[in-house]
């Protein structure tokens, strides 16, 4: 066949224009139909089609243009290899058909599911660096007339454009739910430390999960492990008087699959997967959903669905892999929530507050065969305001961390549970630098402590580089010593205390810290210890002398001597304040 040397220069020129416009377009779900509508008009089709490659096993179709160039958005599913489309995915090359129905290759039942005719088609493969993205379809050239190879061409030139912004799109579209999610995790430590009830908490974060996944309705489902069934802790799309009413037992419809398996759930279509309660008396508006369970520690606290996307479009796996990073974070803030409220509205009950504050101090600490600890915590009360925790940030980098809240107590544990959720949700780069470890705690506690206030000391042991990275938030200066014959030393890093004083920043400090090495970090409950009759103290050169007898003893028997001797010291047993002793041997 001769090309018309105007008709391909007028081609040309509109691909030139298509392009410009599409590579200017980043928002996928602006993009999609766009190249829809161009590949439509460049060939002069009465239809056509995209179909996205999803996790390399199957094809999905968002966006179709309809013979009147109607966006119809029904959401649609090839395996590879299924139909015109799945050989064009599976084989990467592009087919064209004068006579649809007389190829055995072609499946005509989408034909038969929109009442469209199928007569000739071009199927061409959408490649960025190599690699299959999905597929451009045009169907049926107008006026009875059927595709050339110059029709070929154009199409796979245009597909070279629309596969690049489509990739482009992609990327942004990674990168802006990647901040999102960032945003919101932020919110929800800021959210660790409120006073919200329960009820409130939930619907506070359903409101702000949907706002960020572009979503209407949702549901956040609170577990029963005695029952095994869900409960609505908050929803949007179900009337607030039905939630008493409904019950999802474990392994029942979508969420109770979700709650069974543990597993986050990506449905495309929820009109064809057989776990949807198509007799709910509350329907989904759109039929993609999106549901994590909420796990904490290996607890299953709940499940989180989403639904109805404001776009019209269906879920991706894009979306599901933000849902579950949200639902692991939201976890922990959902479990610290439940804990702050069982201590606060159980303040008489101190018994059942020391359990809970059992459950922030690590009963068992890291095991590695390069350190050993020695561990002495002994509350005022039964509940009281130091914490510390020992971290295995990577294989070979270990954090360490000891805190005391002002005051004892009550009120100083709840204080300190507070704290403890919100350093318990710092991402991996800020718990590696102790500086923005502590700069960041101080941020996310100022104004929240009632005029109390918190000291910390926070470091990082590199058993790789045999160091410590330490920072001090006006906390007693920890002493390390080698358990042979050299002298006592205390890590002085400077710094103020936590949560009076906004825009803190904290100085680093690196020791060495090798093997046959001792790091004794403690509270002042220890170091201000009195006789009854306030005649006799206790206090930090003591402390050091004790530090230095006891050195030939493992961790342990060390930290529980310290502790013996300033109680034979003045003649009590009897602490003033919480006492905490940690220490870190390395062997």
């Amino acid at each position: 066949m001769t090309l018309d040397p105007q008709r391909s220069l007028s081609k040309f020129r509109s691909l030139l224009h298509i392009s410009s416009i599409l590579n200017a377009n980043l928002d996928l779900h602006q993009l999609l139909p766009l190249i829809m509508l161009y590949s439509k008009d460049l060939l002069e089709a009465e239809a056509s089609s995209l179909f996205l490659l999803e996790d390399e096993e199957f094809l999905y179709c968002e966006v179709a243009l309809g013979e009147k160039g109607e966006i119809i958005q029904e959401y649609a599913r090839l395996e590879l290899g299924e139909g015109i489309v799945g050989m064009v995915a599976r084989e990467k090359k592009p087919i064209a058909l004068e006579d649809a129905y007389k190829d055995p290759r072609f499946n005509a039942s989408m034909d038969k599911r929109t009442g469209f005719k199928t007569k000739s088609l071009i199927c061409v493969p959408l490649f960025v660096e190599g690699r299959i993205i999905g597929t451009l379809e045009v169907i049926n050239k107008t006026n009875n007339r059927l595709f050339d190879s110059s029709d070929l061409e154009y199409l796979i030139s245009l597909s070279e454009v629309a596969a690049t912004a489509i990739q482009n799109a992609n990327t942004k579209d990674s990168l802006d739910k990647r901040i999102l999610e960032l945003s919101l995790l932020n919110e929800f430590e800021r959210l660790s430390v409120s006073e919200k009830s329960l009820h409130e908490l939930g619907k506070w974060i359903l409101n702000r999960v949907l706002e960020y996944l572009g979503a209407t309705s949702g549901t956040i489902y609170l577990a029963n492990a005695e029952n095994k069934e869900l409960s609505i802790l908050s929803a949007k799309g179900i009337p607030e008087e039905a939630y008493e009413q409904i019950k999802v037992p474990y392994g029942t419809g979508v969420s109770g699959w979700v709650a069974e398996k543990r597993e986050s759930l990506l449905i495309h279509n929820l009109d064809l997967d057989p776990r949807y309660n198509k007799l709910s008396p509350y329907k989904f508006e759109s039929k993609s959903l999106i549901s994590a369970p909420l796990i904490f520690q290996n607890e299953l606290l709940g499940v989180i669905s989403i639904n109805n996307k404001l776009s019209g479009y269906a879920f991706q796996h894009s979306d599901l892999d933000l849902l579950t990073n949200i639902a692991a974070r939201l976890s922990s803030t959902i479990k610290n929530a439940q804990l702050f409220h069982q201590i606060v509205d159980t303040g008489k009950e101190l018994n059942r507050a020391k359990n809970i504050m059992k459950k922030i101090m690590p009963s068992i600490l890291p095991s590695t065969n390069e350190l050993s600890y020695g561990v002495a915590h002994i509350p005022l009360e039964q509940v009281g305001g130091d914490f510390y925790d020992v971290t295995q940030l990577e294989d070979s980098k270990f954090s360490v961390l000891i805190a005391d809240i002002s005051g004892h107590g009550l009120s100083a544990a709840v204080l300190a549970a507070m704290a403890h959720m919100v350093l318990k949700n710092f991402e991996q780069d800020i718990k590696l630098s102790p500086s923005l470890f502590l700069t960041t705690l101080n941020h996310m506690l100022y104004g929240k402590l009632a005029g109390n206030f918190l000291t910390a000391f926070y470091g990082i042991i590199d058993l790789k580089n045999n160091t410590i990275l330490c920072a001090n938030a006006g906390h007693n200066a920890p002493f390390l010593l080698d358990k042979k014959d050299s002298p006592i030393v205390q890590l002085d890093a400077k710094g103020k205390i936590l949560g009076l004083i906004p825009d803190l920043f904290y100085e680093e400090k690196t020791f060495s810290f090798s093997s046959g090495n001792r790091l004794v970090m403690y509270t002042d409950g220890i170091t201000e210890h009195m006789s009854k009759d306030h005649n006799k103290r206790y206090d930090e050169e003591l402390f050091q002398k004790a530090i230095q007898k006891t050195k030939s003893l493992g961790a342990q028997n060390t930290a529980d001597n310290l502790i013996q001797a300033a109680k034979d010291y003045v003649g009590s047993n009897e602490f003033a304040d919480d006492v905490t002793v940690l220490l870190v041997d390395r062997i």
